[in-house]
Order: structure tokens, then C-alpha cells, then sequence
């Protein structure tokens, strides 16, 4: 479960454009979702930060194997980033990598972006994965997501 002065501070900080550092992480695992149509089964590992307050989405991160077999990490971000701003992601005190929003729908903001090593390696050993956003006012929004479980659900997931 999302802390609640994680979920205000990130909500405040896209919404109001306030400047904020969410640092504290949920102790939530990820966990293993699969979908099928009676011949096959896609899974892939997840893990959610949602508002208690309202149950709004924070971030939605989803671990697959693409159509070409190679993993990849999908975000939902909410509304209301700076798309002009890369969206920025390390592992703990690791190197940072960008990649840009691909879209904007009214469920949030979303891309895809390949699980290369390192970033998969780091994920799999890690603690937080630090999700940095910026709002409208160029203003870093960081966002931890916990990696417990990461590995041994995306194990399962691409098996």
C-alpha cells in the first residue's frame, strides 16, 4: 500500500505544480498478472501506487517479454507532467536513464521502454526503482517504487 505522505506529496506536486520529493517507498511486492483468450496466456509483473484517499492511480509499472521477446517496462504516469521533460529512471543510487512520454490518454501518461541490462540486473538486485518526473514548472518529481519481489515476479511472468 502507498504511504499517504507519498501519494499527498506526488498528487500535490503534479496537480499544483509544488515541488516535491516522494521519498518514501511502499512495502508492497510485485506481483504476477496474466491475461488470456483460451490459447494463450500473456503475463507480466506489476506493481501499483494508489491514493488511499481516492484511489486514484499514481504509477502503474508493468514487466513483460515484447513481441520480439525482449523485456520491457511499461509506465503509466498520471496527467498533468511535463511531456517536453524526459521521463528519468535509476535503480537506488544508480545511473540514470531517459525516455520520453509516447502518449497521453485519459487514463495518464505511457511508455514503453526496453529492460536492458543494466537496468533489468539493477531491478533484479535493487531496492527502489526512483521514477523522476517533472511538473509544469520544470521541477523534479521523484517518485520510489519498491523492487521487492521484482525479480522472482518477472521470473514467473516471462516463463
Amino acid at each position: 500500500m502507498a504511504s499517504k505522505s507519498l501519494v499527498l506529496i506526488v498528487a500535490a506536486a503534479i496537480m499544483f505544480g509544488l515541488p516535491a520529493q516522494a521519498q518514501e517507498a511502499t512495502l508492497a511486492a510485485w506481483r504476477v498478472e496474466c491475461t488470456g483468450d483460451g490459447k494463450t496466456l500473456e503475463c507480466r509483473a506489476v506493481q501499483q501506487l494508489v491514493a488511499q484517499e481516492n484511489k486514484q492511480l499514481v504509477i502503474q509499472l508493468a514487466a513483460r517479454l515484447g513481441p520480439d521477446k525482449a523485456p520491457m517496462l511499461g509506465l503509466q504516469l498520471p496527467l498533468g507532467i511535463n511531456l517536453a521533460e524526459p521521463i528519468q529512471l535509476k535503480v537506488d543510487a544508480g545511473k540514470e536513464e531517459r525516455f520520453p512520454v509516447q502518449t497521453c490518454t485519459t487514463a495518464g501518461c505511457l511508455l514503453s521502454v526496453p529492460l536492458k541490462d543494466p537496468l533489468l540486473a539493477a531491478m533484479r538486485t535493487g531496492t527502489t526503482l526512483k521514477v523522476i518526473v517533472f511538473d509544469a514548472n520544470k521541477r523534479a518529481i521523484t517518485i520510489d517504487v519498491p523492487l521487492l519481489g521484482f525479480g522472482l515476479a518477472f521470473d514467473k511472468a516471462t516463463k
